[in-house]
């Protein structure tokens, strides 16, 4: 299996020397993410995916959000529960790298995740099931 790494976007530096100290406890490889890597698919970016032909520049709507790769829910469980020991402040956008998520890129992942949290603080389904009505 490939080694763990924690893909972070947007993370202020004072928080990515937080980060940084977590990932080194748990042994996890730490990569922030550069804007110009926005475009990459999420997978090309920790090694599973090929990266992606050079776009033309464009503004790519992203904001902090941390990406788990090569790590099972237990790993991430951990990463959690280190993270409330060390008093690192959470991160409210964060998913696992899946085969579908691998081919997205930063603002589709980003987009979808901060939609998915929308509903679920509003209490509805992130994509409800058409029923007729």
């Amino acid at each position: 299996m490939s080694r763990p790494v924690v893909l972070a976007y947007c993370v202020p530096e004072a928080r990515l020397s937080k980060l940084r100290f977590l990932c080194m406890k748990l042994g996890l490889l730490l990569k922030p993410v550069q804007a110009e890597d926005f475009c990459q698919p999420v997978g090309a970016l920790c090694g599973v995916k090929p990266r992606a032909e050079a776009e033309a520049e464009k503004e790519l709507s992203v904001g902090e959000m941390l990406v788990f790769c090569h790590m099972d829910n237990g790993a991430v469980n951990r990463f959690l529960t280190v993270q409330k020991q060390l008093r690192v402040p959470p991160f409210p956008i964060k998913a696992i790298l899946t085969p579908t998520n691998a081919d997205w890129n930063a603002a589709q992942l980003y987009a979808e995740l901060t939609q998915e949290r929308a509903a679920i603080t509003s209490g509805e389904a992130a994509h409800p099931q058409e029923n007729g009505e």
